[in-house]
């Protein structure tokens, strides 16, 4: 598999901290060959050369390293290090006064300065600095993930000079990774108060703090890094983290975003951003950049979670089950057959798959135009048409239907519309009024439609372990668990495995004309529904039947038709021992979006 520079580099550091040198190597080599000025591979390629002894080869690395980021603190001390080691003490001396003009701090500087100044050191700058070598192995058993060596040699440093930062950065940082993070909150505070200008110092206090949910903490460590290093990617993107947990998500996404313009392959802040808008209901924004994440680590399991999340809040399951239902696959071919004339111009509403769109320009439409709600969806579709040999005569926009504009979206008035945007009540995700608007704008004078019409319809239903079980609860291991039923929802959908028995015969409750221009009005009204049978009646069963076209037609009966609509079940107060010929008085409305039934007592 062929890796690119960024899985390339991972793979690299984490064989470098395996000890597994020669691997390592070889792929910090292979990227040089592709990007020879990396300075993040060149800095790491000097420092493996010095682990095994060869310095003088080293240093064109390190100086290479330098040259291209001179704000990495641990490039000039590497390359110091090494000119040190190479006995090169004049070049050393240069650099170091470089590294000082830089900024680069001091305290870092001062174990290397005394290495190449030792007659002007003060005579007790030995006792309260560190040899750097025992820094380096410090650092090593860190980076190697020793982190029983690395506490050992970082508390022993810190007692024996304790006003030595980098020290007690190493210690807070072990101590995070071995889960004492109150501890490592006081070893990072340290660290912070021994050199307030060392900006990855507050931003490892930040994570800490922010692990531990002192937010607010966190808010004003990452704020310290960012003032001190504007372009600290790092830091930006864990501000973004906090500012996410605080709930403040405009703010987390500005974070997110100048994480990525500073470092355009940081895929964690492509997942972070990606979770942070699905927060704020961009889905298809958030979809987008949970791919990225995963384009830029291919095994970031974390964003794959996310990914599968949000795709399955932008493209509810229940797709799949309504592209495999023949019957009403069927229906609709069918339909379309007979309403498609030479020359029309279709306008497919909510296309999805895009399935309907292809139906009507197979049957002979000249022209499709469909629309759909859902960016990720709009795509699948067009590559769908497109992969169908389609493409030069359905176009799909990314668009609500009741936004389309004549002579912007659309280049007339349709002389078809096609839509199947029912639920399993018929009258959800806004159908009625998704309809008439269509009818009254994008449909021209005397044009047909598809849907016509359709009906609610109800029943009452027998009881059935199925609907018991999903219901109700009673003794559970010898507990009597009965007191939950009171939270039992009274409406509740159903896939039945088993015929539902009846317990009287359906009865139309709504009727709706979608050919209607007049507006969608609210309805209520008492249905009576005799007993057929006797029975234990626990409520209604509801289920829709749909005109499509001329003599086509569609119903999804419970028992009689395999649909991938669930069936809603509305449950009435109490179980009723119902008798034949017994009548229940129903309540019934019907809303703009919404319809219930219930029982009168």
């Amino acid at each position: 598999m062929k890796l690119t520079v960024v899985q390339a580099l991972q793979k690299a550091i984490e064989a470098h901290k395996a000890g597994q040198i020669q691997e390592a190597d070889r792929l910090y080599t292979a990227i040089l060959k592709v990007q020879p000025k990396h300075p993040d591979v060149n800095h790491n390629l000097g420092v493996l050369a010095v682990s095994v002894g060869k310095v003088q080869e080293a240093l064109p690395f390190l100086k290479t390293a330098l040259e291209a980021n001179p704000k990495i603190e641990q490039f000039w001390l590497s390359y110091i290090d090494a000119l040190i080691k190479e006995k090169q003490f004049d070049n050393a001396k240069q650099v170091l006064e470089q590294a000082k003009k830089q900024g680069v701090d001091a305290d870092r500087l001062s174990s290397l300065e005394a290495q190449l100044f030792p007659k002007t050191s003060k005579p007790n700058t030995v006792s309260v600095r560190p040899p750097q070598e025992l820094l380096n192995n410090l650092l090593g058993h860190y980076q190697s993930g020793r982190f029983s060596e690395a506490e050992k040699l970082a508390v022993s440093i810190t007692n024996d000079f304790p006003k030595h930062q980098f020290a007690w950065k190493v210690l807070g940082a072990v101590l995070k990774q071995t889960g004492r993070k109150s501890e490592a909150v006081n070893a990072s505070q340290t660290a912070v108060a021994l050199a307030p200008q060392d900006a990855e110092a507050h931003s490892n206090l930040g994570v800490t703090l922010q692990e531990l949910g002192r937010l607010d903490k966190a808010e004003a460590s990452f704020n310290q890094a960012i003032a001190l290093r504007p372009d600290y990617a790092k830091a930006h993107s864990n501000l973004g983290v906090t500012l996410q947990k605080l709930g403040r998500l405009d703010k987390a996404e500005a974070s997110f975003n100048q994480a990525i313009a500073l470092r355009p392959d940081y895929a964690e802040a492509y997942s972070n951003l990606g979770l942070t808008l699905r927060e704020l209901g961009r889905l298809d924004e958030s979809i987008g950049c949970l791919k990225r994440a995963i384009v830029l680590k291919s095994d970031f399991v974390q964003a794959k979670m996310n990914l599968h999340s949000a795709l399955n809040s932008a493209v509810p399951s229940w797709h799949f089950p309504m592209m495999n239902d023949k019957v009403r696959n069927n229906a609709y071919s069918d339909a379309l057959k007979l309403a498609v004339r030479d020359g029309d111009f279709v306008l497919d509403i909510g296309t999805g798959s895009g399935l309907l769109s292809l139906m009507a320009a197979a049957s002979g439409a000249e022209m499709v135009i469909a629309c759909e709600t859902s960016k990720t969806i709009a795509q699948a579709a067009k590559e769908i048409i497109e992969s169908n040999g389609y493409k030069e005569k359905i176009s799909v926009i990314n668009k609500k239907s009741t936004n389309l504009i004549i002579g912007v979206d659309l280049p007339r008035q349709a002389d078809l519309i096609i839509s199947e945007v029912f639920s399993s009540e018929f009258v959800g995700e806004g159908v009625r009024a998704t309809v008439l608007d269509a009818n009254r704008r994008l449909l021209k004078k005397g044009g047909r439609t598809i849907p016509q019409s359709g009906k609610i319809k109800i029943a009452l239903i027998d009881n059935s372990p199925e609907i018991s079980t999903s219901t109700s609860v009673a003794s559970v291991q010898g507990f009597d668990l009965s007191l939950f039923n009171s939270l039992s929802q009274k409406k509740f959908n159903s896939k039945h495995r088993d015929k539902p028995i009846l317990l009287s015969n359906p009865k139309d409750a709504f009727n709706i004309n979608l050919c209607d221009t007049e507006g969608a009005v609210g309805q209520e009204k008492i249905i009576e529904l005799r007993a057929n049978q006797d029975g234990l009646c626990v409520g209604l069963i509801q289920w829709i039947w749909i005109h499509l076209y001329e003599e086509i037609e569609y119903e999804n009966k419970p028992g009689e038709c395999d649909s991938h609509w669930d069936t809603p079940i509305y449950l009435f107060d109490e179980p009723v021992v119902a008798k034949k010929g017994d009548v229940f008085k129903i309540k019934a409305v019907l809303g703009e979006d919404y319809v219930w039934f219930c029982q009168l007592t």
